[in-house]
């Protein structure tokens, strides 16, 4: 079991069905800025909606293949957005981050941060090799937190993905468990 992930500005933890109305609260308030990135933004129309994903989210860290994470304010509050380790491989000891913060609420540091607690989870806790992210190349935002993060830009796949009826790019990021610098100060939190 997958306890909380606490960090100086926000608490990473695994979603729990209570969470669903919050969830979507903030897929609402995102939703332009989400549906030009995630295929899954069409199928979140109501709360139900939220309530299945967190269950399917839940079976899945039950069985291994995933983490995924709701992205807390630090006293765990306000559900900022959601963190990810999805898929997870333990054949080949690797992973896949994604993450999304709220729209009203980047800018501010808290998907660096997320992304830092799921990142030394995955290479402490996990023992994985290696992770990878892919995101839109115009995704500036991404790519920084990314860079921040310590990943290296590996290449674009081109019209890789189809999204919302168009195929669209994406840049492929990656860092080794032996490339990571884990952040000053960092514990091993659990």
């Amino acid at each position: 079991m997958t306890g909380p992930l606490a960090g100086r500005k926000v608490l990473l933890r695994p979603l729990e069905e209570a969470d669903a109305p919050a969830l979507f609260e903030a897929v609402e308030a995102s939703r332009a800025g989400l549906r030009r990135r995630f295929g899954w933004v069409e199928s979140a129309r109501t709360v139900e909606d939220e309530v299945a994903f967190v269950r399917a989210r839940s079976a899945d860290r039950q069985e291994g293949g995933a983490l995924t994470f709701g992205i807390f304010d630090a006293r765990g509050k306000r559900l900022l957005g959601v963190a990810a380790l999805d898929p997870i491989v333990r054949a080949t000891s690797r992973g896949q981050l994604g993450l999304w913060v709220r729209a009203d609420e980047q800018d501010k540091g808290y998907g660096v941060e997320a992304g830092r607690l799921a990142v030394e989870h995955a290479f402490r806790k996990l023992a994985l090799r290696r992770l990878s992210s892919r995101i839109d190349p115009v995704n500036r935002g991404a790519r920084k937190v990314l860079q921040r993060l310590g990943f290296r830009y590996e290449g674009c796949l081109r019209q890789d993905k189809r999204l919302n009826h168009r195929w669209v790019d994406q840049e492929c990021w990656g860092i080794l468990r032996s490339e990571w610098k884990p952040a000053a100060g960092a514990r091993g939190r659990r």
